[in-house]
């Protein structure tokens, strides 16, 4: 089934008694999580419903890692707005005790919902095996893979636009470059989202605006290294072969919005069945010699 693809200018008009709506108006790595998840589990066909900033990964994982057995209806774009698109208390989200166990019978509770859960388990309720989706993303990959070079990409931003200093950057593309790496910072120009976008001194701003683009790009390197602060763009790397470092913010910062966002015991991915080739380090205990061990 194909996806139908739509903007509003409101929600008022939409059916969320009627019809099994769900909100994706989180980060991308939510977004991505949770349409893996209902593609898996959902017993009833579906509508999403989410913010520009995350409509092209979720296009991105249902052309890309769902057959033409689609269970996504329609994906339903509104503008972009700090607030939800709908009263809080009108939503049903896991505050309320709304979650994967839900799944059954939530196409009957007649309300727009939040499938939302931590990173660290959504390996746990998922299913892709079962449906055919990681076999999938594992095809997807090994059909491109074709570059020799050495290359790193450096992904230092995360959705609350909290920033490491340029020297904690700087130190790490000395290390790359030393050992012959081609380094890339990634480049997103979501203005909206990301304020202060890096520019590094030695690197290549790497503007694959879209994620598919980006992915691309990924896949086709068979000697590539993805750096970054933990961000929704890893629970789209985890499937790839490629190594991961991800640096995870334990440390007390007055600049930093959200302390939550990158919670080592909520986020991390070392554990979930799905992950390849993953390092994860905590700033409160890094030390840069280690990077001498772990890039390849």
């Amino acid at each position: 089934m194909s996806v139908k693809y739509s903007e509003v200018d409101n929600c008022n008009d939409l059916d969320f008694v009627n019809e099994n709506y769900y909100l994706m108006a989180w980060g991308m790595g939510d977004a991505i999580n949770a349409v893996l998840f209902l593609e898996s589990m959902s017993p009833v066909s579906y509508k999403i419903l989410c913010p520009p900033r995350n409509f092209a990964a979720i296009k991105y994982v249902l052309e890309n890692f769902v057959d033409g057995k689609r269970k996504c209806e329609e994906v339903i774009v509104y503008p972009l707005q700090k607030e939800y698109p709908i009263p809080q208390e009108d939503i049903l989200m896991s505050n309320r005790g709304f979650g994967p166990t839900s799944i059954y019978n939530a196409h009957e509770l007649g309300k727009l919902k939040v499938m939302h859960f931590p990173p660290a388990l959504w390996h746990n309720v998922q299913g892709l095996e079962r449906t055919g989706i990681h076999q999938k993303i594992i095809q997807y990959e090994s059909d491109r893979k074709s570059l020799d070079e050495k290359i790193c990409i450096l992904f230092p931003e995360r959705g609350d636009s909290y920033q490491l200093e340029d020297n904690f950057w700087n130190d790490i593309v000395q290390k790359f470059k030393e050992k012959g790496y081609i380094v890339y910072v990634n480049r997103t120009n979501k203005k909206d989202v990301y304020l202060n976008e890096k520019d590094l001194e030695g690197t290549i701003n790497l503007e694959k605006l879209e994620i598919e683009d980006l992915m691309e790009f990924v896949c086709k390197h068979k000697n590539l290294v993805a750096v970054g602060q933990r961000s929704g763009i890893f629970d789209i790397l985890k499937y790839f072969e490629c190594r991961k470092i991800i640096f995870y913010t334990d440390i007390e910062d007055p600049k930093m919005e959200d302390t939550s966002r990158a919670l080592f015991e909520w986020c991390h991915l070392t554990e979930d069945i799905y992950t390849k080739n993953n390092i994860e380090l905590k700033l409160s205990k890094y030390d840069p010699k280690v990077l001498d061990l772990i890039i390849p």
